[in-house]
């Protein structure tokens, strides 16, 4: 999920940019952080790292480290940002950024992945509740022989809406998503939803779950369904961390994934 207009939820660039929901796949992702100090023509430099592992259907585990670069500018209703991700996969399958599970060398690659670029404009806003709406655009820089992305490009529309009710804040996103398809493999568009509950402990802890799940790419393929339980701390404010855990339920998820985000604001 990824909430990303002025005095709204951002979404760190962990299970949104790698699972369903957005984050932001720049998605958590699944991962919603508050951001109460978001001020117009801000700028956000974000890095980190993700581990996750799974079998995803085959018999041997596979393992996947994601390591983001994102920089977000935001201005008045509109959010723009770009994250550019390394990716290091060991096994049989390879995870994409986006949550993809594709055929993987066997051994360990690793390499420059896809960058994802989006857009998000605030559309509704009344009292409580806020609505905004993202446009992401995936683009195949990733090598493909190395498993390290499809070699397609991928577009998707969403919209994220937050209703807050003093320190707790529930989160839900819908969206659907436009695939390429490699080659030998015929993928769905599939729609995509999360929903969550955040709770800002003290002006500068925020801790939540937010689960995601997302329709089948293949007829014979699982859906995707993930929960992240995520913790946001400002060190100072102009810097924010970010942790989270990640459980799967199904064979498209990671069996278990973590990681860490850090944030600097300008």
């Amino acid at each position: 999920m990824c909430l990303m207009s002025k005095e709204r939820p951002v979404v760190a660039p962990g299970p949104c940019p790698m699972s369903v929901g957005a984050f932001c796949r720049l998605a958590v992702a699944g991962l919603v952080v508050l951001s109460p100090l978001a001020v117009a023509g801000e700028v956000a430099l974000t890095t980190g790292f993700e581990y996750s592992s799974g079998k995803y259907g085959s018999r041997e585990l596979s393992t996947s480290w994601y390591v983001p670069l994102s920089i977000r500018y935001e201005e008045g209703p509109l959010t723009l940002k770009a994250t550019v991700p390394y990716l290091r996969n060991s096994g049989e399958v390879s995870r994409t950024p986006d949550g993809v599970a594709i055929p993987g060398t066997g051994g360990t690659q690793e390499g420059v992945g896809d960058v994802v670029l989006s857009a998000g404009h605030a559309l509704f806003e009344a009292g409580s509740l806020t609505v905004d709406g993202v446009f992401k655009l995936k683009l195949p820089t990733a090598d493909v022989d190395k498993g390290l992305g499809t070699g397609k490009t991928d577009a998707s529309v969403q919209a994220d809406a937050i209703w807050r009710a003093g320190g707790v804040s529930a989160l839900a996103s819908l969206g659907w998503k436009k695939y390429g398809d490699p080659e030998g493999l015929d993928f769905r568009n599939p729609v995509f939803a999360g929903i969550g509950l955040s709770w800002r402990v003290t002006p500068g802890v925020s801790i939540g779950l937010f689960h995601d799940w997302r329709q089948r790419l293949r007829p014979r393929g699982s859906e995707v369904s993930e929960s992240t339980l995520f913790l946001s701390y400002r060190l100072q404010p102009e810097w924010r961390l970010q942790v989270y855990a990640v459980k799967g339920f199904v064979e498209a998820s990671p069996d278990v994934a973590g990681g860490m985000m850090l944030s600097r604001l300008f």
